[in-house]
């Protein structure tokens, strides 16, 4: 698939591309991550997917579904609010990103509707306290989560 493909695809999809030196971008609303992901999962010259990984900019963490595609990556990219920070599992379509899926549950508080992780816990304890915000958010402050899970 062509980066003009890619770009169809993203507006297709009601996203836009970005272009950097070793990957392309396909920018998505998260309605359309399952859409997006089974696209370029499809393209022929796909190796696999590589990883999921998740970013909090403040507002809103953004979920990356990294593709190893030819030389370079194709990365599917989304975004959720931290109030309501949903999006469809694509572990059905995908069965790899089961795992990383449930790390990202983990760490950063996204509900990957549909995994079947969903609500156990993959790396935190079982005692990390529920009203602690997930420790790799901004907000989270390592001493304070310390003390409500009585570690000092």
């Amino acid at each position: 698939m062509s980066k003009d493909e890619l770009a169809a695809l993203a507006a297709r999809l009601g996203g836009t591309l970005t272009t950097h030196v070793k990957s392309t971008e396909v920018n998505v609303p998260p309605e359309k991550v399952v859409e997006a992901c089974t696209s370029v999962a499809s393209l022929p010259g796909l190796y696999h997917l590589s990883t999921i990984t998740g970013l909090d900019t403040g507002e809103r963490i953004e979920v990356l579904y990294q593709f190893w595609y030819e030389r370079s990556f194709v990365v599917v990219r989304t975004a959720v609010p931290k109030s309501d920070p949903r999006v469809h599992s694509i572990c059905t379509a995908l069965p790899a990103a089961v795992l990383y899926e449930a790390e990202i549950q983990d760490l950063l508080g996204v509900v990957f509707e549909g995994n079947p992780y969903l609500g156990r816990k993959l790396l935190l304890p079982d005692t990390y306290p529920a009203e602690a915000p997930p420790p790799l958010r901004k907000e989270a402050d390592p001493e304070k989560i310390r003390k409500m899970m009585e570690l000092e």
